[in-house]
């Protein structure tokens, strides 16, 4: 005959952690919920944190229950280090992470049993969680299915923390490991062990019970998103080391690059309105190189040229950089133009970060912290020209990958009209040359590269990009 669940006297299913420090305003109400629960086979663990007897206090009241027992921690264990004791503990088949302030219906452990039961290839199981107090929003997180990877990464693309609520298997939370202990407060840390419990099977959702979580002044995230931004830089790095981490074991040796560029899209990139705690659009190419040196130091990743690092930065972030980290290009070009038609001159630049980098259509590298590069046989450039029209002088300075053993001739058109200019180089020093532009409207500059050449095929390094010409700066002055 089966056990009835219902019966508290039968060998409990389930350990119910409850992390807790200065708690007490909420912690006696939670525990009545868990009290409460129709589902009654379960053990209780109340882990008091740096001493706090007056939170023990307030849990005195459940002992008489022999399912609730509190453990006062005297050292501070933070909140990530609470919870991984916590979980150290459980011996049981299931494991649910119960916050200090939050609530449940009455049927939220029995509806997730019944589901885990119906579900063995479930890790876990969960419900929507809706917020109150001073948020009021339903937080729901679909079913996951499917690949590993693609778990894993739905996980790193939502960071959606409803499951880390959820009924969680214990061998699969073995498996998963303790939340990472950062030098940042381990903030986000529930979203990478939670990307990590994804790689070990179904994540089930279940509809009719609610989790209510409470949003109150005393949340320790609300205090990360007012620290300082070096921080918030770091804490971001820091999280996408993490979520390389859980990533790693699904990836061959062969697509190790191919996850580097995965997480460092994800880090910088603004699409479809992901959350980011840190925005590294004022310094993408350096926030990617120092993404990419601590993850290939921490992640057992073989070290690459910067050629290789290059690829997986165009990899990640080429479209972007080109399309949305500054003004859209004809917003740009509008600017500029109204700029030179006041002044009757303008400077450009072409290094990362300027808005000239938008005027640079195909045939261009990731822009440089001095310059951009040519990297295709043909590179063209739309330059702002007023519609009143002129002769306007274009003074560019330049570089070009040249030498006297492969000099470099850049042959210059300007359409519609196709005015030509042949510039020749020699070596690699910055020098100016000059177009003489007698036209209305804006200009489309193409750059023909025909000698083209990699660094690497003249044997100077591991560049195997083909480079020629190297735009620094553009001065345009009425003549």
């Amino acid at each position: 005959m089966q056990a009835d669940q219902n019966d508290p006297r039968q060998e409990a299913r389930i350990l119910i952690g409850v992390p807790a420090y200065r708690g007490a305003e909420h912690i006696g109400e939670t525990l009545r919920s868990i009290q409460e629960q129709d589902f009654r086979a379960f053990d209780v663990l109340v882990s008091v944190d740096g001493g706090d007897r007056e939170t023990a206090r307030a849990c005195e009241a459940f002992l008489s229950d022999p399912r609730f027992r509190i453990v006062v921690q005297e050292n501070r264990l933070d909140w990530h280090g609470n919870i991984n004791w916590i979980m150290r503990q459980a011996a049981h088949e299931f494991y649910c992470y119960w916050p200090q302030d939050d609530l449940a219906t009455r049927d939220y452990l029995a509806s997730l049993v019944r589901f885990a039961d119906a579900h063995p290839d479930c890790v876990c199981a969960f419900s929507d969680i809706q917020w109150f107090e001073q948020e009021t929003v339903r937080s729901v997180f679909p079913s996951l299915s499917g690949p590993a990877l693609e778990r894993a990464r739905y996980v790193i693309e939502s960071m959606n923390g409803v499951p880390f609520r959820g009924l969680t298997r214990v061998d699969a939370m073995r498996r998963a490991g303790p939340l990472r202990h950062t030098p940042y407060q381990s903030a986000h840390e529930e979203f990478v062990w939670l990307a990590k419990l994804a790689r070990e099977g179904m994540l089930g959702r279940v509809e009719g019970p609610l989790y209510y979580k409470r949003k109150h002044d005393g949340s320790l995230s609300p205090k990360w998103h007012l620290r300082e931004p070096s921080w918030k830089r770091a804490v971001w790095i820091e999280f996408g080391i993490g979520m390389l981490e859980a990533m790693m074991p699904l990836l061959s040796h062969a697509e190790h690059e191919s996850g580097l560029a995965i997480i460092l899209e994800r880090l910088c990139c603004p699409r479809d309105a992901r959350f980011r705690f840190y925005d590294p659009a004022a310094e993408p190419i350096q926030f990617a190189q120092d993404f990419l040196r601590e993850a290939r130091a921490r992640c057992n990743i073989a070290t690459r040229s910067h050629t290789q690092d290059q690829r997986v930065i165009d990899q990640a972030l080429g479209r972007w950089l080109a399309a949305e980290a500054l003004p859209p290009g004809n917003v740009a070009l509008a600017e500029l133009t109204e700029t030179l038609a006041e002044r009757g001159e303008l400077a450009i630049s072409f290094s990362q970060g300027e808005i000239g980098t938008r005027l640079l259509q195909d045939g261009w590298a990731i822009p440089e912290s001095w310059a951009t590069w040519t990297i295709s046989d043909v590179a063209n450039l739309r330059l702002p020209i007023p519609e009143e029209g002129g002769q306007w002088t274009v003074t560019f300075r330049c570089a070009a990958h040249a030498s006297a053993q492969h000099p470099q001739t850049i042959n210059v058109d300007v359409d519609p009209r196709m005015d030509a200019a042949q510039w020749q180089f020699d070596a690699s020093d910055t020098v100016e040359r000059q177009l003489l532009l007698t036209r209305s409207g804006d200009a489309l500059v193409r750059f023909r590269c025909p000698d083209a050449v990699s660094p690497q095929a003249l044997g100077h390094g591991e560049d195997s990009r083909p480079l020629a010409l190297a735009l620094v700066s553009a001065t345009i002055r009425s003549a």
